[in-house]
């Protein structure tokens, strides 16, 4: 009885051990089947390791953004290859710069800021800008609001009252930055005082 039990035993456990290293489907792309379970390899998953994550395989690692079948999807505000660069970035600064306007004065020497907006990704704050203290009585108290284009050297100044009145202002500005040591930036804008328009052209460099 004895003798006819060892090689049973032995049968058994050798059924077992080959069904618990047995998968149910081939492990493809290069995994392993251990205890009945497919081991993959990076960047693949699944019951077959039939399931291809890019992000995984390529080691993407997204700064402001998250990773998609490889590629970088940046937050607002962002952009490069791996988001890693700020939008708007580029035009901060102090500036000394000149204001052309027709059919006011030319005014130069003065300063203009370009700041973040705190509040949003996407904009920069441009102070000093067709300002009261240059331009009195027509001139702006506040900040004007301005939209950083994404992978482009351009800001947008949408159509805005900025001191809540009917002074208006809306434009456009481009910056230079192919010297770094003289970086240069134009803005021409338009101004709407009641019945009364002024167009405008900033010029500047950075200190």
């Amino acid at each position: 009885m004895k003798k006819l039990l060892l090689p049973t035993l032995v049968a058994f456990l050798t059924i077992f051990s080959v069904a618990c290293n047995q998968c149910d489907d081939d492990c493809s792309n290069g995994g392993t089947c251990n205890d009945g379970v497919c081991d993959c390899l990076k960047g693949y998953s699944g019951p077959t390791c039939d399931s291809l994550d890019l992000c995984e395989l390529n080691d993407v690692e997204c700064a402001f953004g998250l990773c998609e079948n490889g590629d970088c999807i940046c937050q607002e505000g962002y952009e490069g290859e791996l988001c890693e660069v700020e939008t708007r970035a580029k035009f901060i600064g102090t500036y000394q710069i000149s204001e052309f306007c027709d059919p006011v004065d030319t005014l130069q020497g003065h300063y203009m800021e370009i700041s973040r907006n705190l509040l949003n990704p996407t904009r920069i704050e441009l102070s000093n800008v067709f300002n009261a203290n240059q331009f009195p009585i027509v001139g702006f108290f506040s900040k004007i609001q301005a939209g950083a284009q994404k992978s482009a050297l351009k800001f947008s100044i949408f159509n805005q009252n900025p001191d809540g009145n009917e002074r208006s202002i809306s434009g456009n500005g481009i910056i230079d930055i192919s010297d770094t040591n003289n970086v240069t930036i134009t803005i021409d804008y338009t101004i709407i005082n009641g019945n009364k328009t002024y167009t405008c052209r900033l010029e500047g460099t950075r200190q």
